[in-house]
C-alpha cells in the first residue's frame, strides 16, 4: 500500500466507529424527543447510508491503478505504489554518469605515447591486461586493439583493484594499466600537462606503465546522450537538484557536468562507494532519488528513497530499482516524477470528494432532512465521482 493509503486506513478506523456512534445518537435523540420509532430509525439509517466510506476506500487505489497503467504505456514500469507516491517528493536526484548521462559506449579517442614504445604497442599492452575486464573503459581499450588487429598476450600474475586498475606481467616485465591515481600510488610519474589537457577535454584517462615507467596515456570518451542536457534542465524546473556521481577525476567530471548542465557532482567515487554517497546525501535531510544502469549501481539504487533503472541496464540494477525506464533516456525520470505528482493530485481530489458528501450529508441526515433513498443515491454518486476523477488521469501523457 502507498503511505497515503495507510493514512486513509487509519482515518477510516476512526471514522467508522464515530459515524456508528453518531447514528446511534441520532436514533436516541429522535426517539427520545420525538417519541416515534419510525422517524428515529429512518434518520439513523440515513446517517449510516450517507456516511458509507465506499468512496474513501476507492480514492487511493483507483488513482494508483490508472497512474501505473499510464506509466506502463509511457515505458515507465513502477514496481509498487509506495515508489509512485514517494517520487513526488524527490528533492535531489543522484545520477550515475556512464550509461545514464552518457551513451554507455566509451571509445578510445586519444593515445599519447610517452616513451620509446609506439601508440599501438602501448595499446596492445593495455588491452592484453584488460581483455578479461568487465569495466566499460577496459572494454573500450580491448575493442580499439581488436579494431587495429593487434595480437594480445596473456598476462601472468594478474592483479586487479576494482574500479582503479590492473597489474600483471607480460614477457616477464611488469605492466600496469589504470587511473592516474592508481599509477601515482604505484609510484609511476605521469606528465601533468598532457594529463590535464585530456581531462579538460572530458576524456576519461587511463595510464599505461611498463617496468615502472609511464609509456602512454589513453583518452576515452563516452558521449553525452543528446537528451541528457534537456532532461537535467527539466528536472531542475521541477525543483529537483541533479548530482552526478562518477569515478572520473575532478577535471574530467567538471567538463562532463558542464556539458550536461549539472552544477553539482562528486568525482572519484569508486563503484563500492556509491551507496555511501547516497547515504551522505540523505543525511542532509533531503528526499533522494538515484538513477543508474550498472551492476555497481545496485547498492546505491537500493539505498535511495526512490530509484530508477535504465531499461538497457543490468538485470541486477533493474531488480534493485523501484522504477524501470524502458527508454534509455533520463527524461523518463522527469516523466515519472510528473506522473507521480499528477497521481497524488488526483488522490487528494478524490479524498475531497469522498469527505465532502459526508461533511454535508451527515448533518442533514441527522436533522431529518435527508431521506435514506436520497442518501443512498448520494453515496453512490460519491463513488462514481471518485472513479470518474481517477479516470481523468488517462489524459496524462509524457512531456516529450
Amino acid at each position: 500500500k502507498a503511505p497515503v493509503q495507510r493514512l486513509v486506513d487509519r482515518v477510516a478506523a476512526i471514522f467508522v466507529p464515530v459515524v456508528t456512534g453518531f447514528a446511534l445518537a441520532t436514533f436516541i435523540a429522535w426517539w427520545w424527543f420525538g417519541g416515534d420509532l419510525a422517524p428515529a430509525l429512518v434518520n439513523a439509517v440515513a446517517v449510516l447510508v450517507i456516511a458509507c466510506p465506499c468512496a474513501l476506500g476507492l480514492a487511493t487505489p483507483t488513482a494508483i491503478m490508472v497512474g501505473t497503467g499510464q506509466g506502463a504505456r509511457a515505458g515507465i514500469l513502477i514496481r509498487n505504489a509506495q515508489a509512485l507516491e514517494l517520487a513526488e517528493r524527490i528533492e535531489l536526484l543522484a545520477v550515475d554518469k556512464t550509461g545514464t548521462l552518457t551513451q554507455g559506449r566509451p571509445v578510445v579517442t586519444d593515445i599519447a605515447a610517452l616513451g620509446e614504445l609506439g601508440a599501438d604497442e602501448a595499446l596492445r599492452l593495455a588491452a592484453s591486461l584488460e581483455q578479461g575486464s568487465t569495466h566499460p573503459l577496459g572494454g573500450a581499450i580491448v575493442a580499439a586493439a581488436k579494431d587495429k588487429q593487434l595480437a594480445l598476450a596473456l598476462p601472468v600474475n594478474l592483479q586487479a583493484v576494482p574500479g582503479r586498475g590492473l597489474a600483471g606481467e607480460l614477457d616477464g616485465v611488469l605492466v600496469q594499466v589504470g587511473s592516474p591515481g592508481y599509477l601515482a600510488a604505484a609510484g609511476v610519474a605521469l606528465p601533468v600537462e598532457r594529463l590535464t589537457m585530456l581531462q579538460a577535454a572530458g576524456r576519461s584517462v587511463v595510464g599505461v606503465a611498463r617496468g615502472g615507467g609511464a609509456v602512454a596515456l589513453i583518452g576515452i570518451a563516452d558521449p553525452i546522450r543528446a537528451s541528457s542536457r534537456a532532461a537535467v534542465a527539466r528536472l531542475t524546473k521541477l525543483g529537483v537538484e541533479v548530482v552526478m556521481l562518477t569515478g572520473d577525476n575532478a577535471n574530467t567530471a567538471t567538463a562532463i557536468a558542464r556539458e550536461a548542465g549539472i552544477e553539482r557532482f562528486e568525482a572519484e567515487v569508486m563503484p563500492g562507494d556509491k551507496a555511501q554517497a547516497i547515504a551522505r546525501l540523505k543525511a542532509d535531510g533531503q528526499r533522494v532519488g538515484m538513477a543508474g544502469d550498472g551492476i555497481n549501481d545496485a547498492p546505491a539504487l537500493a539505498a535511495a528513497d526512490v530509484s530508477f533503472a535504465m531499461g538497457a541496464g543490468s538485470d541486477v540494477a533493474m531488480e534493485a530499482a523501484d522504477v524501470t525506464l524502458m527508454r534509455n533516456d533520463l527524461r523518463g525520470v522527469a516523466d515519472a516524477i510528473d506522473l507521480s505528482r499528477a497521481t497524488l493530485k488526483k488522490i487528494r481530489q478524490n479524498l475531497f470528494w469522498a469527505f465532502i458528501y459526508n461533511v454535508i450529508g451527515i448533518p442533514l441526515a441527522a436533522l431529518g432532512l435527508l431521506n435514506p433513498v436520497v442518501a443512498g443515491a448520494a453515496m453512490a454518486l460519491s463513488s462514481v465521482s471518485v472513479v470518474s476523477n481517477s479516470l481523468l488521469l488517462r489524459r496524462w501523457k509524457p512531456k516529450e
